[in-house]
């Protein structure tokens, strides 16, 4: 897109509740016009292109693909159904943004990485809990050496039990661990930023939807940290909380829902934070909206500036590499090396 004053064509496939989600952010991105969107459900398809008007409906994302003009596609269907469609998109020579976690397991993710080698297109993985504001706070403190050199993370995450629709149930690639645990996953390796190398894990499944209840895993990394980590559906309401220690300092993330993220830091190398600090951002507008809005105006200053996002597809692999290391360690019940 030589033009950036162009505004960038987007078509969203899936249009429940993160579609919807999406597409009110796309609106209020002034670089993007969201032109059309698919779910075989025309009812779901209808409400999403509600919500921003002039947007056209179709059936499937090859209608879509062969009707509309869009430059790029935002892939928000449920888990089973991400690698298919993100493929399609691919193929047909349009940017993507996939929801995370891209993919049900690596197998997957590594598809996509190849095909998106072999063209040209722009990938962004779904990440977006890498753009609120707390976890962005961590990461310039990390950045500027507020703890030092990491030498271990304790990390949990959790929401309410998974008990109906895709996401209870892991033939859609339902459960905990794609749903919300990738997010874990995808924060650690992204402070950390090292390569794990091993994993054991410990998991707990429901006797009714045979998703997993609780996962407990502790992860080694190649330069010696260790990361334990948590991931539950049985909260009372979505949290994520996060520990990190390190050898000037450490940093704590205390989240209760979106709106309520807190960050408390004690740092013998930043004199600002010599005493115990509690930083609470900013929220100038609904997290959804902070987070989704920001995500969006990366992958169109990718595409315009010819370049990956900052969230790749290489990221969405790594993290699908660990998950499916959590689920072989428990089912053999040692520790798996992923390295």
């Amino acid at each position: 897109m030589g033009n950036q004053t162009q505004l960038l064509r987007i078509g969203i496939v899936g249009c429940g509740y993160q579609g919807g989600v999406l597409a009110n952010a796309a609106a209020r991105v002034q670089s993007i016009q969201l032109t059309a969107c698919a779910d075989p459900d025309q009812s779901a398809a209808e409400r999403v292109a509600a919500l921003v008007g002039n947007v056209a409906t179709y059936a499937s994302l090859g209608a879509m693909l062969q009707e509309a003009a869009v430059d790029a596609i935002i892939v928000a269907v449920p888990h089973s159904a991400l690698y298919e469609c993100a493929l399609t998109a691919i193929q047909a020579g349009k940017h993507v943004l996939v929801e995370k976690p891209i993919g049900i397991d690596e197998k997957e993710a590594i598809q996509l990485e190849e095909a998106v080698a072999r063209s040209q297109i722009c990938f962004m993985s779904g990440y977006s809990f890498r753009h609120m504001p707390a976890w962005q706070k961590i990461h310039a403190l990390l950045q500027a050496g507020a703890v030092g050199e990491i030498q271990a993370i304790s990390g949990s995450i959790g929401t309410r039990p998974l008990s109906t629709g895709w996401k209870a149930s892991p033939e859609t690639g339902g459960g905990p661990l794609l749903y919300i645990g990738s997010h874990l996953v995808d924060q650690i390796l992204w402070y950390v930023g090292d390569d794990p190398i091993a994993v054991y894990a410990n998991v707990r499944y429901r006797a009714d939807t045979r998703a997993e209840e609780t996962a407990t895993f502790q992860v080694q990394f190649a330069r010696g940290v260790t990361a334990q980590c948590i991931v539950t559906q049985k909260g009372d309401s979505f949290f994520n909380k996060l520990e990190i220690y390190g050898s000037e300092g450490r940093i704590s993330l205390r989240g209760a829902g979106f709106s309520d993220q807190v960050v408390e830091v004690e740092s013998n190398a930043l004199p600002a934070y010599a005493q115990p600090t509690t930083i609470r951002p900013r929220l100038n507008d609904d997290p959804r909206m902070i987070k989704h809005m920001a995500q969006l105006a990366e992958f169109v200053a990718a595409i315009h500036e010819g370049r990956q996002p900052v969230i790749t597809v290489a990221d969405g692999r790594r993290v699908l590499r660990l998950l499916d290391g959590v689920i072989k360690s428990d089912r053999r019940g040692e520790s798996i090396r992923i390295g």
